[in-house]
């Protein structure tokens, strides 16, 4: 017999308000009883929303059929289903808290065990906006700037990039300041800082802005080996991550920065900033980004018995 398990919320809920009708996304990851993946199976799964409790009132119900991939993840749109009772338009999001019920049949047809019900927490009620009128029109703000995004860190190094290139204004080998410039392999999808370094990250690769091993301020970059979905820094080192890999830019053994990657076994659930270290984890194992004995970053993991519960971290 197969369980689902799910994703937490803020990998799992993306809400599209901008389209009728009203819908967000939704993930879970399938594994098995001896807790292997059910990698590029067919799943059928019957979502409900529950009004009040985890045994509250059902307020909609919608059917998906789907198809895991090879991490043995589903992704379905709710909303976007094959309706069986009431409306998403109709719910009143400001009348909660609201469940979600997520039962399935993995051999992808209709007879659906009840897998779990969690709490509907923060993103959703973007759904908010749906049950309330448009407020008065405010005054008009001051004109914008031109779409050139200005990224700063303590240390005072910044970065401002267009479409094609990225230049970092920071401390020279030889004192003083000036300008470095690299060119991108496309448009910037997500940008993030720390103490020292700045990271700005395309669909494919991440660019950072750091200091060099001989001092000064220099660009490197990786090949994020697919898309990517998040980002962390600490006050010493920046991870981006995809569905498959990490990233991490931190301290080399030979001083300055440099860029280091693990494998991951899954869809990275949560992650952590303690310090100068980085931890991320999947449902089965904790990859942890920090200092080495011998100087430098290295990424070390560990197996978890169970999914996590819980996490926490220092400053």
């Amino acid at each position: 017999m197969r369980q689902l398990a799910l994703l937490l919320p803020f990998l799992s809920l993306h809400v599209l308000i901008a389209q009728a009708p009203l819908r967000f996304s939704y993930q879970a990851v399938v594994r098995d009883d001896a807790d292997q993946l059910v990698s590029n199976s067919p799943v059928g799964m019957r979502i409900t929303i529950l009004q009040g409790a985890a045994n509250g009132t059902a307020v909609y119900t919608e059917t998906h059929g789907g198809s895991t991939n090879g991490n043995g993840l589903i992704s379905l749109e709710v909303g976007g289903g094959a309706v069986q009772s009431g409306s998403m338009a109709d719910i009143d999001w400001n009348a909660g808290p609201y469940f979600i019920r997520t039962e399935s049949d993995p051999d992808g047809g209709s007879n659906y065990s009840i897998s779990g019900t969690s709490q509907l927490l923060s993103v959703p009620y973007a759904l908010h906006a749906a049950n309330n009128l448009p407020g008065p029109q405010g005054p008009q703000g001051p004109p914008g700037t031109s779409d050139c995004p200005v990224i700063r860190t303590a240390d005072g190094r910044a970065v401002v990039y267009t479409a094609t290139t990225a230049h970092g204004f920071g401390l020279a080998s030889t004192g003083g300041s000036q300008w470095f410039s690299t060119n991108i392999d496309g448009p910037v999808v997500g940008s993030i800082a720390n103490d020292t370094a700045v990271v700005i990250f395309t669909a494919s690769t991440a660019y950072g802005f750091t200091n060099s091993s001989v001092g000064g301020s220099f660009w490197t970059s990786t090949s994020l080996g697919g898309t990517p979905v998040g980002a962390v820094a600490s006050s010493g080192r920046i991870v981006v991550f995809t569905q498959s890999q990490a990233h991490g830019l931190g301290r080399a053994s030979t001083t300055g920065m440099q860029w280091s990657s693990t494998n991951l076994d899954g869809p990275v659930v949560d992650q952590i900033a303690a310090g100068n270290r980085i931890v991320l984890f999947t449902n089965s194992t904790a990859y942890g980004y920090g200092r080495a004995a011998t100087g430098g970053s290295i990424w070390a993991p560990t197996v978890l018995s169970s999914p996590a519960t819980g996490s926490q971290g220092t400053r």
